[in-house]
């Protein structure tokens, strides 16, 4: 499935910027004020302002920015690139619905005069891209990584000690206190190396980013680590207890691909397939990596976003 074809672009100036031409060289979090409440919402932008707008919703894994080098690639490669922190983590407001998520960021995308954007929805951001893939006039292409749909995942956990911390905070506010509790402690304990080489171990490619970026895990660990137990809740349900807006057929007639690398298990691939089918999502995979597989295989996802642009 190609991206539309424009005639013309408007110019891609992200009026909210405050960092200006820095962002052509570093990667700068800086914090919008939305709307008429001023609702914050912090961002990472790399690139100059002409360049086609490939946007991450960072996840509860990994919410921080991707790698310098990447940003430098994906910019050679004529995409301009920004990360979200979505409501819950960071500067950005307090936690809220998908929807009311889906609804700050398409507001951001408004006031900052994006468009064509290209939207990468990651891990437990996955629910709100959906939204913003079927809603937003300004996205025209939407890819879904290491994304769960609606099936069941919980045995896909490594280790299973994490698996069980995950299904307590599903089932209760304070069974979510106790576990991001425990995991704050592990992290205390024995730190974010540790924490993500373990919970991320089913892939060789994931591990090799944890310890090839330990400065971007570390900022990860920092973020996330500090969010409340109603955000950890938040981030949790909809992928693990089911999201009713996920309707068959509902991407049939929308530019999108789902994302996952062939390093994970048979049976996630398998569960990955059938829902992508049942919601009419194109399947495609990349070599190294899991759930940081759009990180850890940065290139391939820029030629692969590139050959959908040219189809």
């Amino acid at each position: 499935m190609g991206l539309p074809r424009h005639q013309s672009l408007p110019a891609q100036a992200n009026h909210l910027d405050q960092i200006g031409d820095k962002k052509r060289v570093l990667r700068f979090w800086q914090t919008a004020r939305i709307g008429e409440n001023s609702q914050p919402l912090e961002y990472m932008q790399f690139g100059g302002d002409h360049l086609r707008p490939l946007v991450f919703l960072t996840s509860i894994e990994y919410p921080t920015a991707p790698p310098w080098g990447f940003c430098i690639d994906a910019a050679n490669s004529g995409f301009g690139v920004f990360s979200i922190r979505r409501p819950g983590f960071g500067a950005s407001a307090e936690g809220g619905s998908v929807d009311q998520q889906a609804a700050l960021i398409e507001a951001f995308f408004e006031e900052s005069g994006l468009e064509n954007i290209i939207l990468v929805s990651v891990g437990s951001a996955n629910p709100v891209g959906a939204r913003l893939a079927i809603k937003s006039r300004r996205v025209t292409f939407s890819v879904f990584a290491n994304c769960v749909f609606n099936r069941d995942v919980m045995s896909e956990f490594r280790p299973a000690w994490f698996g069980r911390l995950l299904i307590q905070t599903t089932e209760s506010r304070a069974g979510a206190r106790i576990s991001l509790g425990a995991i704050r402690q592990a992290g205390r304990q024995f730190g974010s190396q540790w924490f993500y080489q373990t919970c991320f171990q089913k892939s060789p490619g994931d591990v090799a980013y944890v310890k090839t970026f330990p400065r971007e895990m570390a900022e990860a660990w920092q973020v996330a680590s500090a969010i409340s137990p109603e955000t950890w809740q938040q981030e949790l349900q909809p992928s693990l207890k089911g999201d009713p807006f996920l309707k068959d057929g509902l991407f049939t007639q929308v530019p999108c691909l789902a994302i996952s690398g062939m390093e994970t298990t048979d049976t996630w691939k398998e569960g990955f397939e059938a829902e992508a089918k049942r919601l009419g999502v194109p399947v495609s995979y990349l070599t190294s990596g899991d759930i940081l597989v759009t990180y850890q295989s940065g290139m391939e996802l820029l030629t692969l976003l590139k050959a959908k642009i040219a189809a």
